[in-house]
């Protein structure tokens, strides 16, 4: 059912989700070695308790309430993103960050965070269509689904779909989730810059809400093309656009960042 060329193509793009995170946080050290690598692995740690813990449990009890309508859906979808990942920044560096006044810190952290995203999300998520692929090709179809399906014939039709709607997936739309990674973690670098600023610069207060609607902005599109109201290739162009403008904000915050820390130290 699944090609050669499919399994390997999910493997490698498996694998590029995994390996340039580590790349980029190992990068980074090398040219800042007085940066900590505990901040990458802090901010891993905060994506995964207010992403796929507190945010999730959140979704338990809202999405059937919203589902029902696209316009609550994505207005829901795009702000309960934004508002969990970016108060989770926030917290961190006014708590456990708290005494590491260098904006690099909070590159390294956004790497974690969106790194660690890409790993679980994309990565892993990703290696394991791969390994079912490769199970459905040795057992067969009908074998495969008999055994996951435990024999519920509603179960086995929807992994029947899954399935199909697995192997119909292209090449070219494999690399693109790992653009999309890319972009994300770039996005997510950008908005722990500006949100260490919010939390170390008085009078700066006002970024940090700011940061949830830019956050909510760039997943609008995203959920709308869930929702099928906007096609595949309207996606990209528009969160590479607004990961751009994030990043322009950043390079302006991280250096009245620096030069604040810096005028701290020297007083």
């Amino acid at each position: 059912m699944f090609s050669n060329t499919s399994i390997a193509s999910m493997l490698i793009c498996s694998l590029l989700c995994i390996i340039i995170p580590i790349v980029a946080m190992i990068i980074y050290k090398i040219k800042n070695k007085d940066v900590r690598i505990s901040s990458f692995f802090i901010g891993g740690a905060v994506f995964f308790l207010f992403a796929l813990v507190l945010e999730q449990i959140m979704h338990y009890f809202m999405l059937p309430v919203v589902s029902g309508s696209t316009v609550a859906y994505v207005f829901y979808g795009a702000f309960a993103a934004g508002i969990f990942e970016e108060t989770g920044r926030f917290v961190t560096f006014k708590t456990v960050m708290k005494q590491r006044n260098d904006p690099k810190e909070a590159v390294m952290y956004g790497l974690g965070h969106g790194g660690t995203e890409a790993i679980l999300l994309a990565g892993l998520s990703m290696l394991g269509s791969a390994v079912t692929a490769i199970m459905t090709n040795q057992m067969g179809l009908d074998a495969m689904i008999s055994l996951s399906s435990g024999g519920n014939a509603e179960t086995a039709e929807a992994l029947r779909t899954q399935l199909e709607t697995l192997a119909a997936v292209g090449t070219g739309t494999m690399l693109l989730s790992v653009l999309e990674r890319i972009i994300a973690m770039t996005f997510h670098t950008a908005m722990s810059v500006i949100v260490f600023e919010s939390a170390r610069v008085k009078g700066k207060g006002l970024l940090f809400p700011a940061c949830i609607f830019f956050h909510a902005a760039l997943d609008i599109p995203a959920v709308l093309y869930q929702r099928e109201v906007i096609p595949l290739y309207a996606l990209y162009p528009i969160i590479t656009v607004i990961t751009a403008a994030a990043v322009w904000f950043a390079v302006k915050s991280y250096r009245r960042t620096k030069a604040v820390c810096t005028e701290e130290e020297t007083a």
